[in-house]
């Protein structure tokens, strides 16, 4: 049971998912939605599962389980109840190792009660519950990292409602949550609708009774590919991941984070980022490097600090810190030097855009790099390499 299990979801991993994206004319209205059974959800990161997500949904209760693997196993477990205008009136959610057991730290589970304009969170403890709570403007929508069936809450919502786009305020089902953030769903073809998410757009699409089929998120920052399929038995993967996990050949963690510390003549360098993995894509021509615009590794956007001024491709740039950004165009690449800290790009903080010269690298990097390699004297060139090419730029004190 257990080896066909883990075929099973190797095969559907491996598939190719067929999605289109373009907006269409015609009918833009989500249907009335009708409630499946149960459906399945198959989440990917390149050719790797890294969430399967199975759940229920009825016109009273939305009930599921999510089971992950990044950095290690858990099995978390969600019900949310609905009043008769689709809004959100509880949820409970709870979260167990790859096995089943208590995690040693934090709550047992927690219970959400929202009001029309408020979230109420009860943190369960072995010993005592902890409550707190704040205000929410908007229609509620609950939200679980990795957790895309909750979305089909949002459609049956919007059908609700009869708007083709809704600013949504979602909460996340977590005690550490302080405010709700607003979210826009909006409907952009006949069975699909655009959710902008991690930096980047959500593509969703629905069988046309309310039930999610896949998502793309190629273009977002968390670069997750999902997919309908077939019911699988989560308690036994859940237990066969969590089998990998104690025997030393953990998924491990999506992106790890890295620091670069380099002197260049008189400058201190230093280069804090995240470095995600190939997982069989094509990062150079779909979804990563791809894209427009890219914050030069994975989660929280690269940074970049030296004490002394520095000519970066021949431009200047004065001693702080910077985020670094990736720009891709048909003519090339480029480096822009942006002077607002985060993930949020901001044009208008862009100190320079420099170009990045491109080159093939014989064996190819499973996990992006950034490095600074000596260049002469008193020079170095900056270099970001992954897969079968890399970006690089020279750099030095002014």
């Amino acid at each position: 049971m257990l080896a066909a299990t883990a075929t099973r979801v190797a095969m559907v991993a491996l598939a190719a998912l067929a999605f289109v994206t373009a907006c269409s004319s015609g009918s833009t209205a989500i249907p009335v939605p009708v409630p499946v059974a149960t459906t399945t959800l198959l989440s990917r990161l390149g050719v790797d599962t890294v969430a399967v997500e199975q759940y229920t949904r009825t016109p009273k209760h939305l009930v599921g389980t999510l089971v992950t693997r990044l950095p290690a196993t858990r099995i978390t477990r969600y019900t949310v109840d609905l009043g008769p205008n689709g809004a959100p009136t509880k949820a409970d959610v709870s979260t167990r190792d790859g096995t089943g057991a208590t995690l040693a730290a934090g709550l047992q589970s927690l219970s959400v009660r929202y009001g029309h304009d408020s979230a109420v969170f009860i943190g369960h403890r072995s010993a005592s519950d902890t409550m707190r709570g704040f205000a929410v403007r908007g229609p509620i929508l609950p939200s679980i990292q990795n957790s895309y069936g909750l979305w089909e809450l949002a459609l049956a919502r919007m059908s609700l409602l009869g708007r083709d786009s809704v600013v949504f305020a979602v909460v996340p089902l977590t005690f550490d949550a302080r405010e709700a953030t607003p979210q826009v769903v909006r409907v952009i073809s006949r069975d699909s609708v655009r959710i902008i998410s991690n930096g980047g757009p959500l593509y969703v699409r629905h069988d046309g009774r309310g039930g999610i089929v896949a998502a793309d998120g190629t273009r977002t920052g968390a670069k997750i590919v999902v997919t309908r399929v077939d019911s699988l038995d989560l308690d036994t993967l859940a237990k066969a991941w969590a089998q990998r996990d104690v025997s030393g050949t953990p998924f491990g963690p999506a992106s790890t984070r890295d620091t670069v510390q380099a002197t260049v003549g008189n400058a201190r360098l230093w280069i804090d980022y995240g470095r995600p993995a190939l997982r069989g894509r094509d990062v150079w021509a779909h979804g990563v490097l791809g894209d427009t615009l890219w914050r030069t590794g994975a989660n929280e956007a690269t940074q970049l600090r030296s004490d002394v001024d520095l000519v970066i491709g021949g431009a200047t740039v004065p001693a702080g810190t910077y985020t670094l950004w990736t720009a891709a165009s048909p003519n090339g690449y480029r480096l822009v030097v942006n002077g607002k800290a985060g993930n949020d790009y901001d044009s208008k903080r862009d100190l320079v855009r420099v170009p990045l010269r491109a080159s093939s690298v014989a064996t190819p990097v499973e996990r992006f790099t950034i490095s600074v390699e000596p260049q002469g004297t008193g020079g170095a060139l900056l270099e970001l390499t992954w897969g079968t090419k890399r970006l690089s730029v020279p750099v030095a004190p002014k």
